[in-house]
């Protein structure tokens, strides 16, 4: 061991769970001084070499600290007290991949060594490699004997635990957290994670026990909201929603209005999913009153307005999730769907292109291209639609809302021929769509295929007689075949239904 005694060092890394900490055992009893005299006296010493190391980095001086431990290393590279210290040194200075070869080469050569690998779990977790994490402190652990304590033991666990919920084994965490408890057996924080990654990992009725004891002497709202999950997770919707106004009555006697903020949003949630929209919006707004600044409330309210219909009602909380930092790609996707319902293309364009920048699911990638597209369109960058609409439609070729716009765009730069085809698939996809059949006959129109037109618009008519649009381009239809008496006849119905531009071509072309 590093001359001095051995404690609990200056240098923490925040884990998923739990905040670990470097084990270091330095010590400064000499003067930094006097130790640089002993290393000018006796320059081949490595203890000297290793004590002067250990004052520099209790004086924060870390630079130092390293060239010390070099010279120990130079001296007798099978000192683990200097490679110790270099690996603090190094985590100090934030050198993390030199700390972890330090650390690396304590347990290569002390494999017995609690505290090497202890460290070296600690460094490759600030390098988030949890599954190598997690095998370092399983060894910190089998090599705990006799030099841990049992708060070393605590913390292992705790360090273990984390990196296997960041690796997704959540049942090894679990356990690990249970280890802890064997030690801590009344400590509530531990009860609750153990209780999450129990859940996590799909076995969370084997926590109800622990947790609804605990939630019996407990004031933590977060108690009764995991319970509340993991109900959920057994499809009882009741007990979920009881346990979650159980989790809202405790953050309101500690008068904690994030936490109530929370709660709310969970029900509001599984009011949600139940169909209960009325309900969900009510808990959005009360957590909205409750803790403004939350901007999953503020999210959560926009949403439920946009699926109601309430499109304009939903842009104030969702822009106020947006300026409280909410979660990017969620609020501008949410944002540029209200755009696009609103025909506010330039803003619906950016939050879409801001969505697409850090999304990775493909559906919603496909609905960010989607607006993409419908904005550019909107805007007159027929080109830009018409890519996006292409990488929609690789993604979903039978989406008929997709075909007809990549058909609109194709028809605006000039591409009747692909304009058509677009129109024709989405006839076929919707064949009740009035709007794909008028679109269609337009294209049949301008890629002068007259006899289709007027097969196409004589049906519209035939559906609605008062179509004045369908009246006018049948009569185009016609008169580009050379049947003038029947154009007239068309162009006149339309006319007389008020439709100008079929008046005009009355006077114009008969």
């Amino acid at each position: 061991m590093i001359i001095g005694i051995r404690r609990r060092g200056v240098i923490a890394t925040l884990l998923v769970v739990s905040t670990m900490f470097l084990l270091s055992t330095v010590s400064a009893q000499a003067g930094i001084d006097q130790l640089r005299s002993e290393v000018e006296a006796n320059p081949g010493s490595v203890v000297a070499w290793v004590a002067l190391g250990n004052a520099y980095y209790e004086g924060g001086q870390f630079d130092q600290a390293k060239n010390s431990f070099l010279e120990a290393t130079a001296l007798d590279y099978t000192s683990g007290d200097a490679h110790y210290g270099l690996g603090l040194a190094e985590f100090a200075r934030g050198d993390f991949q030199a700390a972890l070869f330090e650390f690396t080469e304590v347990t290569r050569l002390h494999a017995d060594r609690f505290d090497g690998h202890f460290n070296r779990a600690v460094t490759l977790a600030r390098l988030r490699r949890p599954a190598e994490s997690a095998a370092a402190f399983g060894e910190a652990l089998a090599q705990a004997d006799p030099e841990a304590t049992p708060e070393d033991e605590v913390q292992t666990y705790l360090g273990l635990a984390g990196q296997l919920e960041l690796a997704e084994d959540y049942a090894g965490a679990a356990a690990a957290y249970a280890s802890a408890l064997e030690t801590e057996p009344e400590n509530a924080s531990y009860i609750l994670r153990r209780g999450q990654a129990l859940l996590n990992a799909g076995m969370g009725l084997e926590a109800l026990p622990e947790l609804t004891a605990l939630e019996s002497t407990s004031g933590d709202y977060r108690v009764s909201a995991l319970i509340s999950d993991i109900y959920v997770g057994q499809g009882q919707i009741d007990y979920a929603m009881w346990s979650l106004e159980r989790a809202l009555d405790k953050a309101e006697v500690a008068d904690d209005a994030a936490a109530q903020a929370s709660t709310l949003v969970k029900l509001g949630s599984l009011q949600r999913s139940l169909g209960r929209e009325a309900d969900a919006a009510a808990s959005y707004e009360r957590a909205v009153e409750v803790d403004p600044r939350s901007w999953e409330a503020q999210y959560n309210l926009g949403v439920t307005y946009l699926e109601s219909g309430q499109t304009r009602q939903a842009l104030g909380p969702l822009q106020q999730a947006a300026s409280l930092g909410g979660d990017g790609v969620e609020v501008a996707l949410a944002l540029a769907t209200a755009y696009d319902q609103l025909s506010q293309s330039q803003e619906a364009l950016a939050n879409a292109e801001s969505a697409l920048a850090g999304l990775s699911d493909p559906e919603l990638v496909t609905t960010a291209r989607s607006i993409a597209g419908r904005a550019n369109y909107r805007l007159g960058d027929y080109r830009a639609a018409a890519a996006e609409f292409a990488a929609v439609l690789s993604a979903k070729p039978s989406d008929p809302q997709a075909q007809l716009w990549a058909g609109l765009a194709a028809y605006q730069l000039g591409d009747y021929a692909a304009a058509v085809s677009n129109f024709e698939r989405a006839v076929q996809l919707n064949p009740n769509s009035v709007e794909a059949r008028a679109n269609l006959g337009a294209g049949y129109l301008a890629a002068q295929r007259y006899q289709e037109a007027e097969t196409v618009y004589s049906l519209l008519v035939e559906q609605n007689d008062s179509d004045v649009e369908s009246l006018y381009n049948l009569g185009w239809a016609l008169y580009s075949q050379n049947r003038r008496n029947a154009a007239t006849d068309a162009w006149v119905s339309s006319c007389e239904l008020g439709y100008q531009p079929a008046c005009s071509a009355i006077s114009t072309y008969l």
